[in-house]
């Protein structure tokens, strides 16, 4: 075994005039590399290099919420048109009349053309009764025009509630003044 070593050697060393054309056979040829030094751009760097007087103003809502201010916008356009937003009712009855229905149907599509708005429906009732009766009876009006709205699977987005004789649009004793005071009023969120 050591003769085909030492026999291997010899023949190498007799093949190559020089030193240089052994170390050119023996050693692998070098590829050209570039190193291209990259530490200077990283972020930190550029961020210490940069001495411009730039400071982030950042941004801050201050507490205003657009989506209300647009929902408000699209609510006000909508009150600029011929629907109602108060639907008035006879002494101690639920019935909602045909032109009552119309109005309804107004806020169904309004809701069906703006998803992100929800509706409230405020239930009023006349000094007359108990304020307990007073306050199912609004109740109870309100809950007929949620029905309608159901209707057109809006029911999820409206909410109820029933303030009975509390807030009266007029405070005057007379059927003029009740008469306004039975009523359901539209309020939009």
């Amino acid at each position: 075994m050591l003769k085909i070593i030492f026999l291997t050697t010899i023949v190498l060393l007799s093949s190559c005039s020089s030193v240089d054309d052994l170390y050119k056979k023996v050693l692998p040829k070098l590829s050209a590399v570039t190193i291209e030094d990259r530490t200077e751009n990283t972020q930190e760097n550029v961020i210490k290099v940069d001495q411009s007087s730039f400071q982030s103003q950042g941004f801050s809502r201050s507490g205003v919420n657009t989506s209300n201010i647009i929902e408000s916008v699209v609510v006000a356009d909508f009150r600029n048109t011929d629907v109602s937003f108060i639907l008035y009712f006879f002494y101690d009855g639920t019935e909602i009349d045909e032109d009552s229905t119309k109005q309804i149907i107004k806020h169904a599509n309004f809701m069906r053309s703006n998803p992100a708005l929800n509706l409230r429906l405020e239930g009023h009732a006349d000094e007359r009764g108990t304020r307990e009766y007073n306050l199912a009876l609004g109740e109870n009006r309100a809950l007929s025009v949620k029905e309608i709205l159901g209707l057109y699977d809006l029911s999820s987005r409206v909410e109820v509630i029933s303030l009975g004789e509390e807030k009266p649009m007029l405070q005057q004793h007379d059927e003029d003044a009740w008469q306004r005071n039975r009523r359901v009023e539209f309020v939009y969120q």
